[in-house]
């Protein structure tokens, strides 16, 4: 006997295991908004519909039928596999192994018909978070997408939260701004049922203020920050209230507003420390010192940024991804620019371009505007002129209008002057 919507969430959750689409589950025998109605309840199949999906599926149609039967010895044994691998998988990413843990973890579906759905969220979650740190964003991408769409994800805010925030940040790295800030969004909807200091509350409103402050909606960037400032000392997580201190004074240099940034940024500092994830102090480091180079013209700002920039690089030679590398790099590069060595710049933006990370395309727009900025230092008008038009239009692309302004700004600035020579300062800038 076929009882929805039992059969439809089970259905869902093995169909999700094994990395099939809806359209792909279906085939030549039914249509994917069948299988959708299926998945969630509104259709019930007959016994050979079922008969089909069960084969598709390579499991007994039990499995999808009656899986109160399968709880014998035989389906207990597999779900305890499968939640042994999933610790597996865990030690495994914790030493370092991430490509190992992927395969384990994309493995637990295949191996485990009759495994415990929630354990195939968690293993589903950690495929996620495991792609992300290997710098595979568009696998990362199908993953989310998967995990959305299960009845667990569908039905619990806390766990939508942390999808719907991980998939915002998945986007945003994509250089999909416009998509980044409507998922984030949603997010922060999803979560107004939780209190205001909930784990995943915050962690989507950090999502929409970093989405926000990359599409260049910097009032709403802002003004997020300041509503999540009020609540910053009553959270209980250390390390997420040095999140949003970090956030929070980002946004104050953003708005011109760099000593409120500095202060901001000194909070996050006493509570992210370097012996509890030293990771993430490095990100700190090099994102306070990006945005002294950008935004602080005080004297002191180039050796504050030297400093912090020489620590971030200390720890992520350690502990950092390609990524990480590669926006250090950008920094790095941005210091050079205020000391004056276009030289060095362009060694650094190259290295950047040609070293393969996966940055977002906002990234690679950053790089060239760099780029152009040292050209312009050195007297090369046509190089660059030339890198200028690619920044500019590398940033459109990305969404980041209001640094692709800039750039065709400092373009036309440059070509006014008749040259770089009256520009120093704004190639610095």
């Amino acid at each position: 006997m076929i009882e929805q919507p039992a059969f439809g969430r089970r259905l869902r959750m093995l169909r999700v295991q094994r990395g099939l689409s809806q359209t792909e589950l279906a085939g030549d025998e039914v249509s994917a908004s069948y299988v959708s109605r299926v998945e969630s309840g509104r259709r019930s199949p007959n016994e050979l519909i079922a008969a089909f999906f069960a084969r598709s599926l390579d499991v007994p149609l039990d499995a999808l039928t009656h899986p109160a039967s399968q709880d014998g010895g035989e389906h207990r044994s597999r779900r305890l596999d499968s939640a042994g691998k999933l610790l597996e998988a865990r030690s495994l990413r914790k030493d370092g192994e991430l490509t190992v843990a992927a395969e384990l973890l994309r493995g637990i579906g295949a191996a485990a018909g009759h495994a415990d759905e929630y354990v195939l969220w968690e293993a589903t979650w950690e495929l996620a978070d495991v792609l992300r740190e290997l710098g595979d964003t568009t696998a990362e991408h199908r993953v989310l997408a998967d995990l959305a769409d299960t009845a667990l994800s569908q039905e619990t805010p806390r766990l939508a939260a942390r999808v719907a925030t991980a998939f915002a940040e998945n986007l945003r790295r994509q250089g999909r701004l416009g998509e980044a800030v409507r998922t984030a969004e949603h997010a922060v909807s999803v979560t107004g049922v939780l209190p205001p200091t909930a784990h995943e509350r915050v962690g989507t409103m950090l999502a929409l203020i970093n989405s926000y402050t990359d599409s260049g909606e910097l009032e709403n960037a802002a003004g997020l920050a300041d509503t999540l400032q009020e609540t910053a000392e009553d959270i209980p997580s250390r390390q997420l209230r040095g999140q949003v201190y970090w956030a929070a004074g980002s946004a104050r240099f953003l708005c011109g507003r760099p000593e409120d940034g500095i202060h901001l940024h000194e909070r996050a500092f006493a509570c992210l420390r370097p012996e509890v994830n030293l990771a993430a102090w490095a990100r700190l480091c090099r994102a306070s010192a990006a945005l002294r180079l950008e935004y602080d013209l005080s004297q002191d700002a180039t050796g504050h940024a030297a400093r912090l920039l020489a620590r971030a690089r200390q720890a992520l030679e350690l502990v950092g991804r390609d990524d990480d590398m590669a926006e250090l790099m950008l920094a790095e590069a941005h210091l050079a620019l205020r000391e004056g060595e276009p030289e060095r710049v362009l060694e650094l933006t190259t290295q950047v371009c040609d070293g393969g990370a996966e940055l977002p395309l906002a990234g690679f727009g950053q790089c060239q505007l760099l780029a152009a900025r040292a050209h312009a230092l050195a007297g090369n008008t046509a190089a660059a002129r030339d890198s200028y038009r690619l920044a500019a239009e590398t940033l459109d692309r990305a969404g980041a209008y209001r640094k692709s302004s800039e750039a065709w700004r400092q373009l036309s600035d440059m070509l006014a002057a008749g040259g770089p020579g009256a520009g120093p300062a704004a190639a610095t800038g």
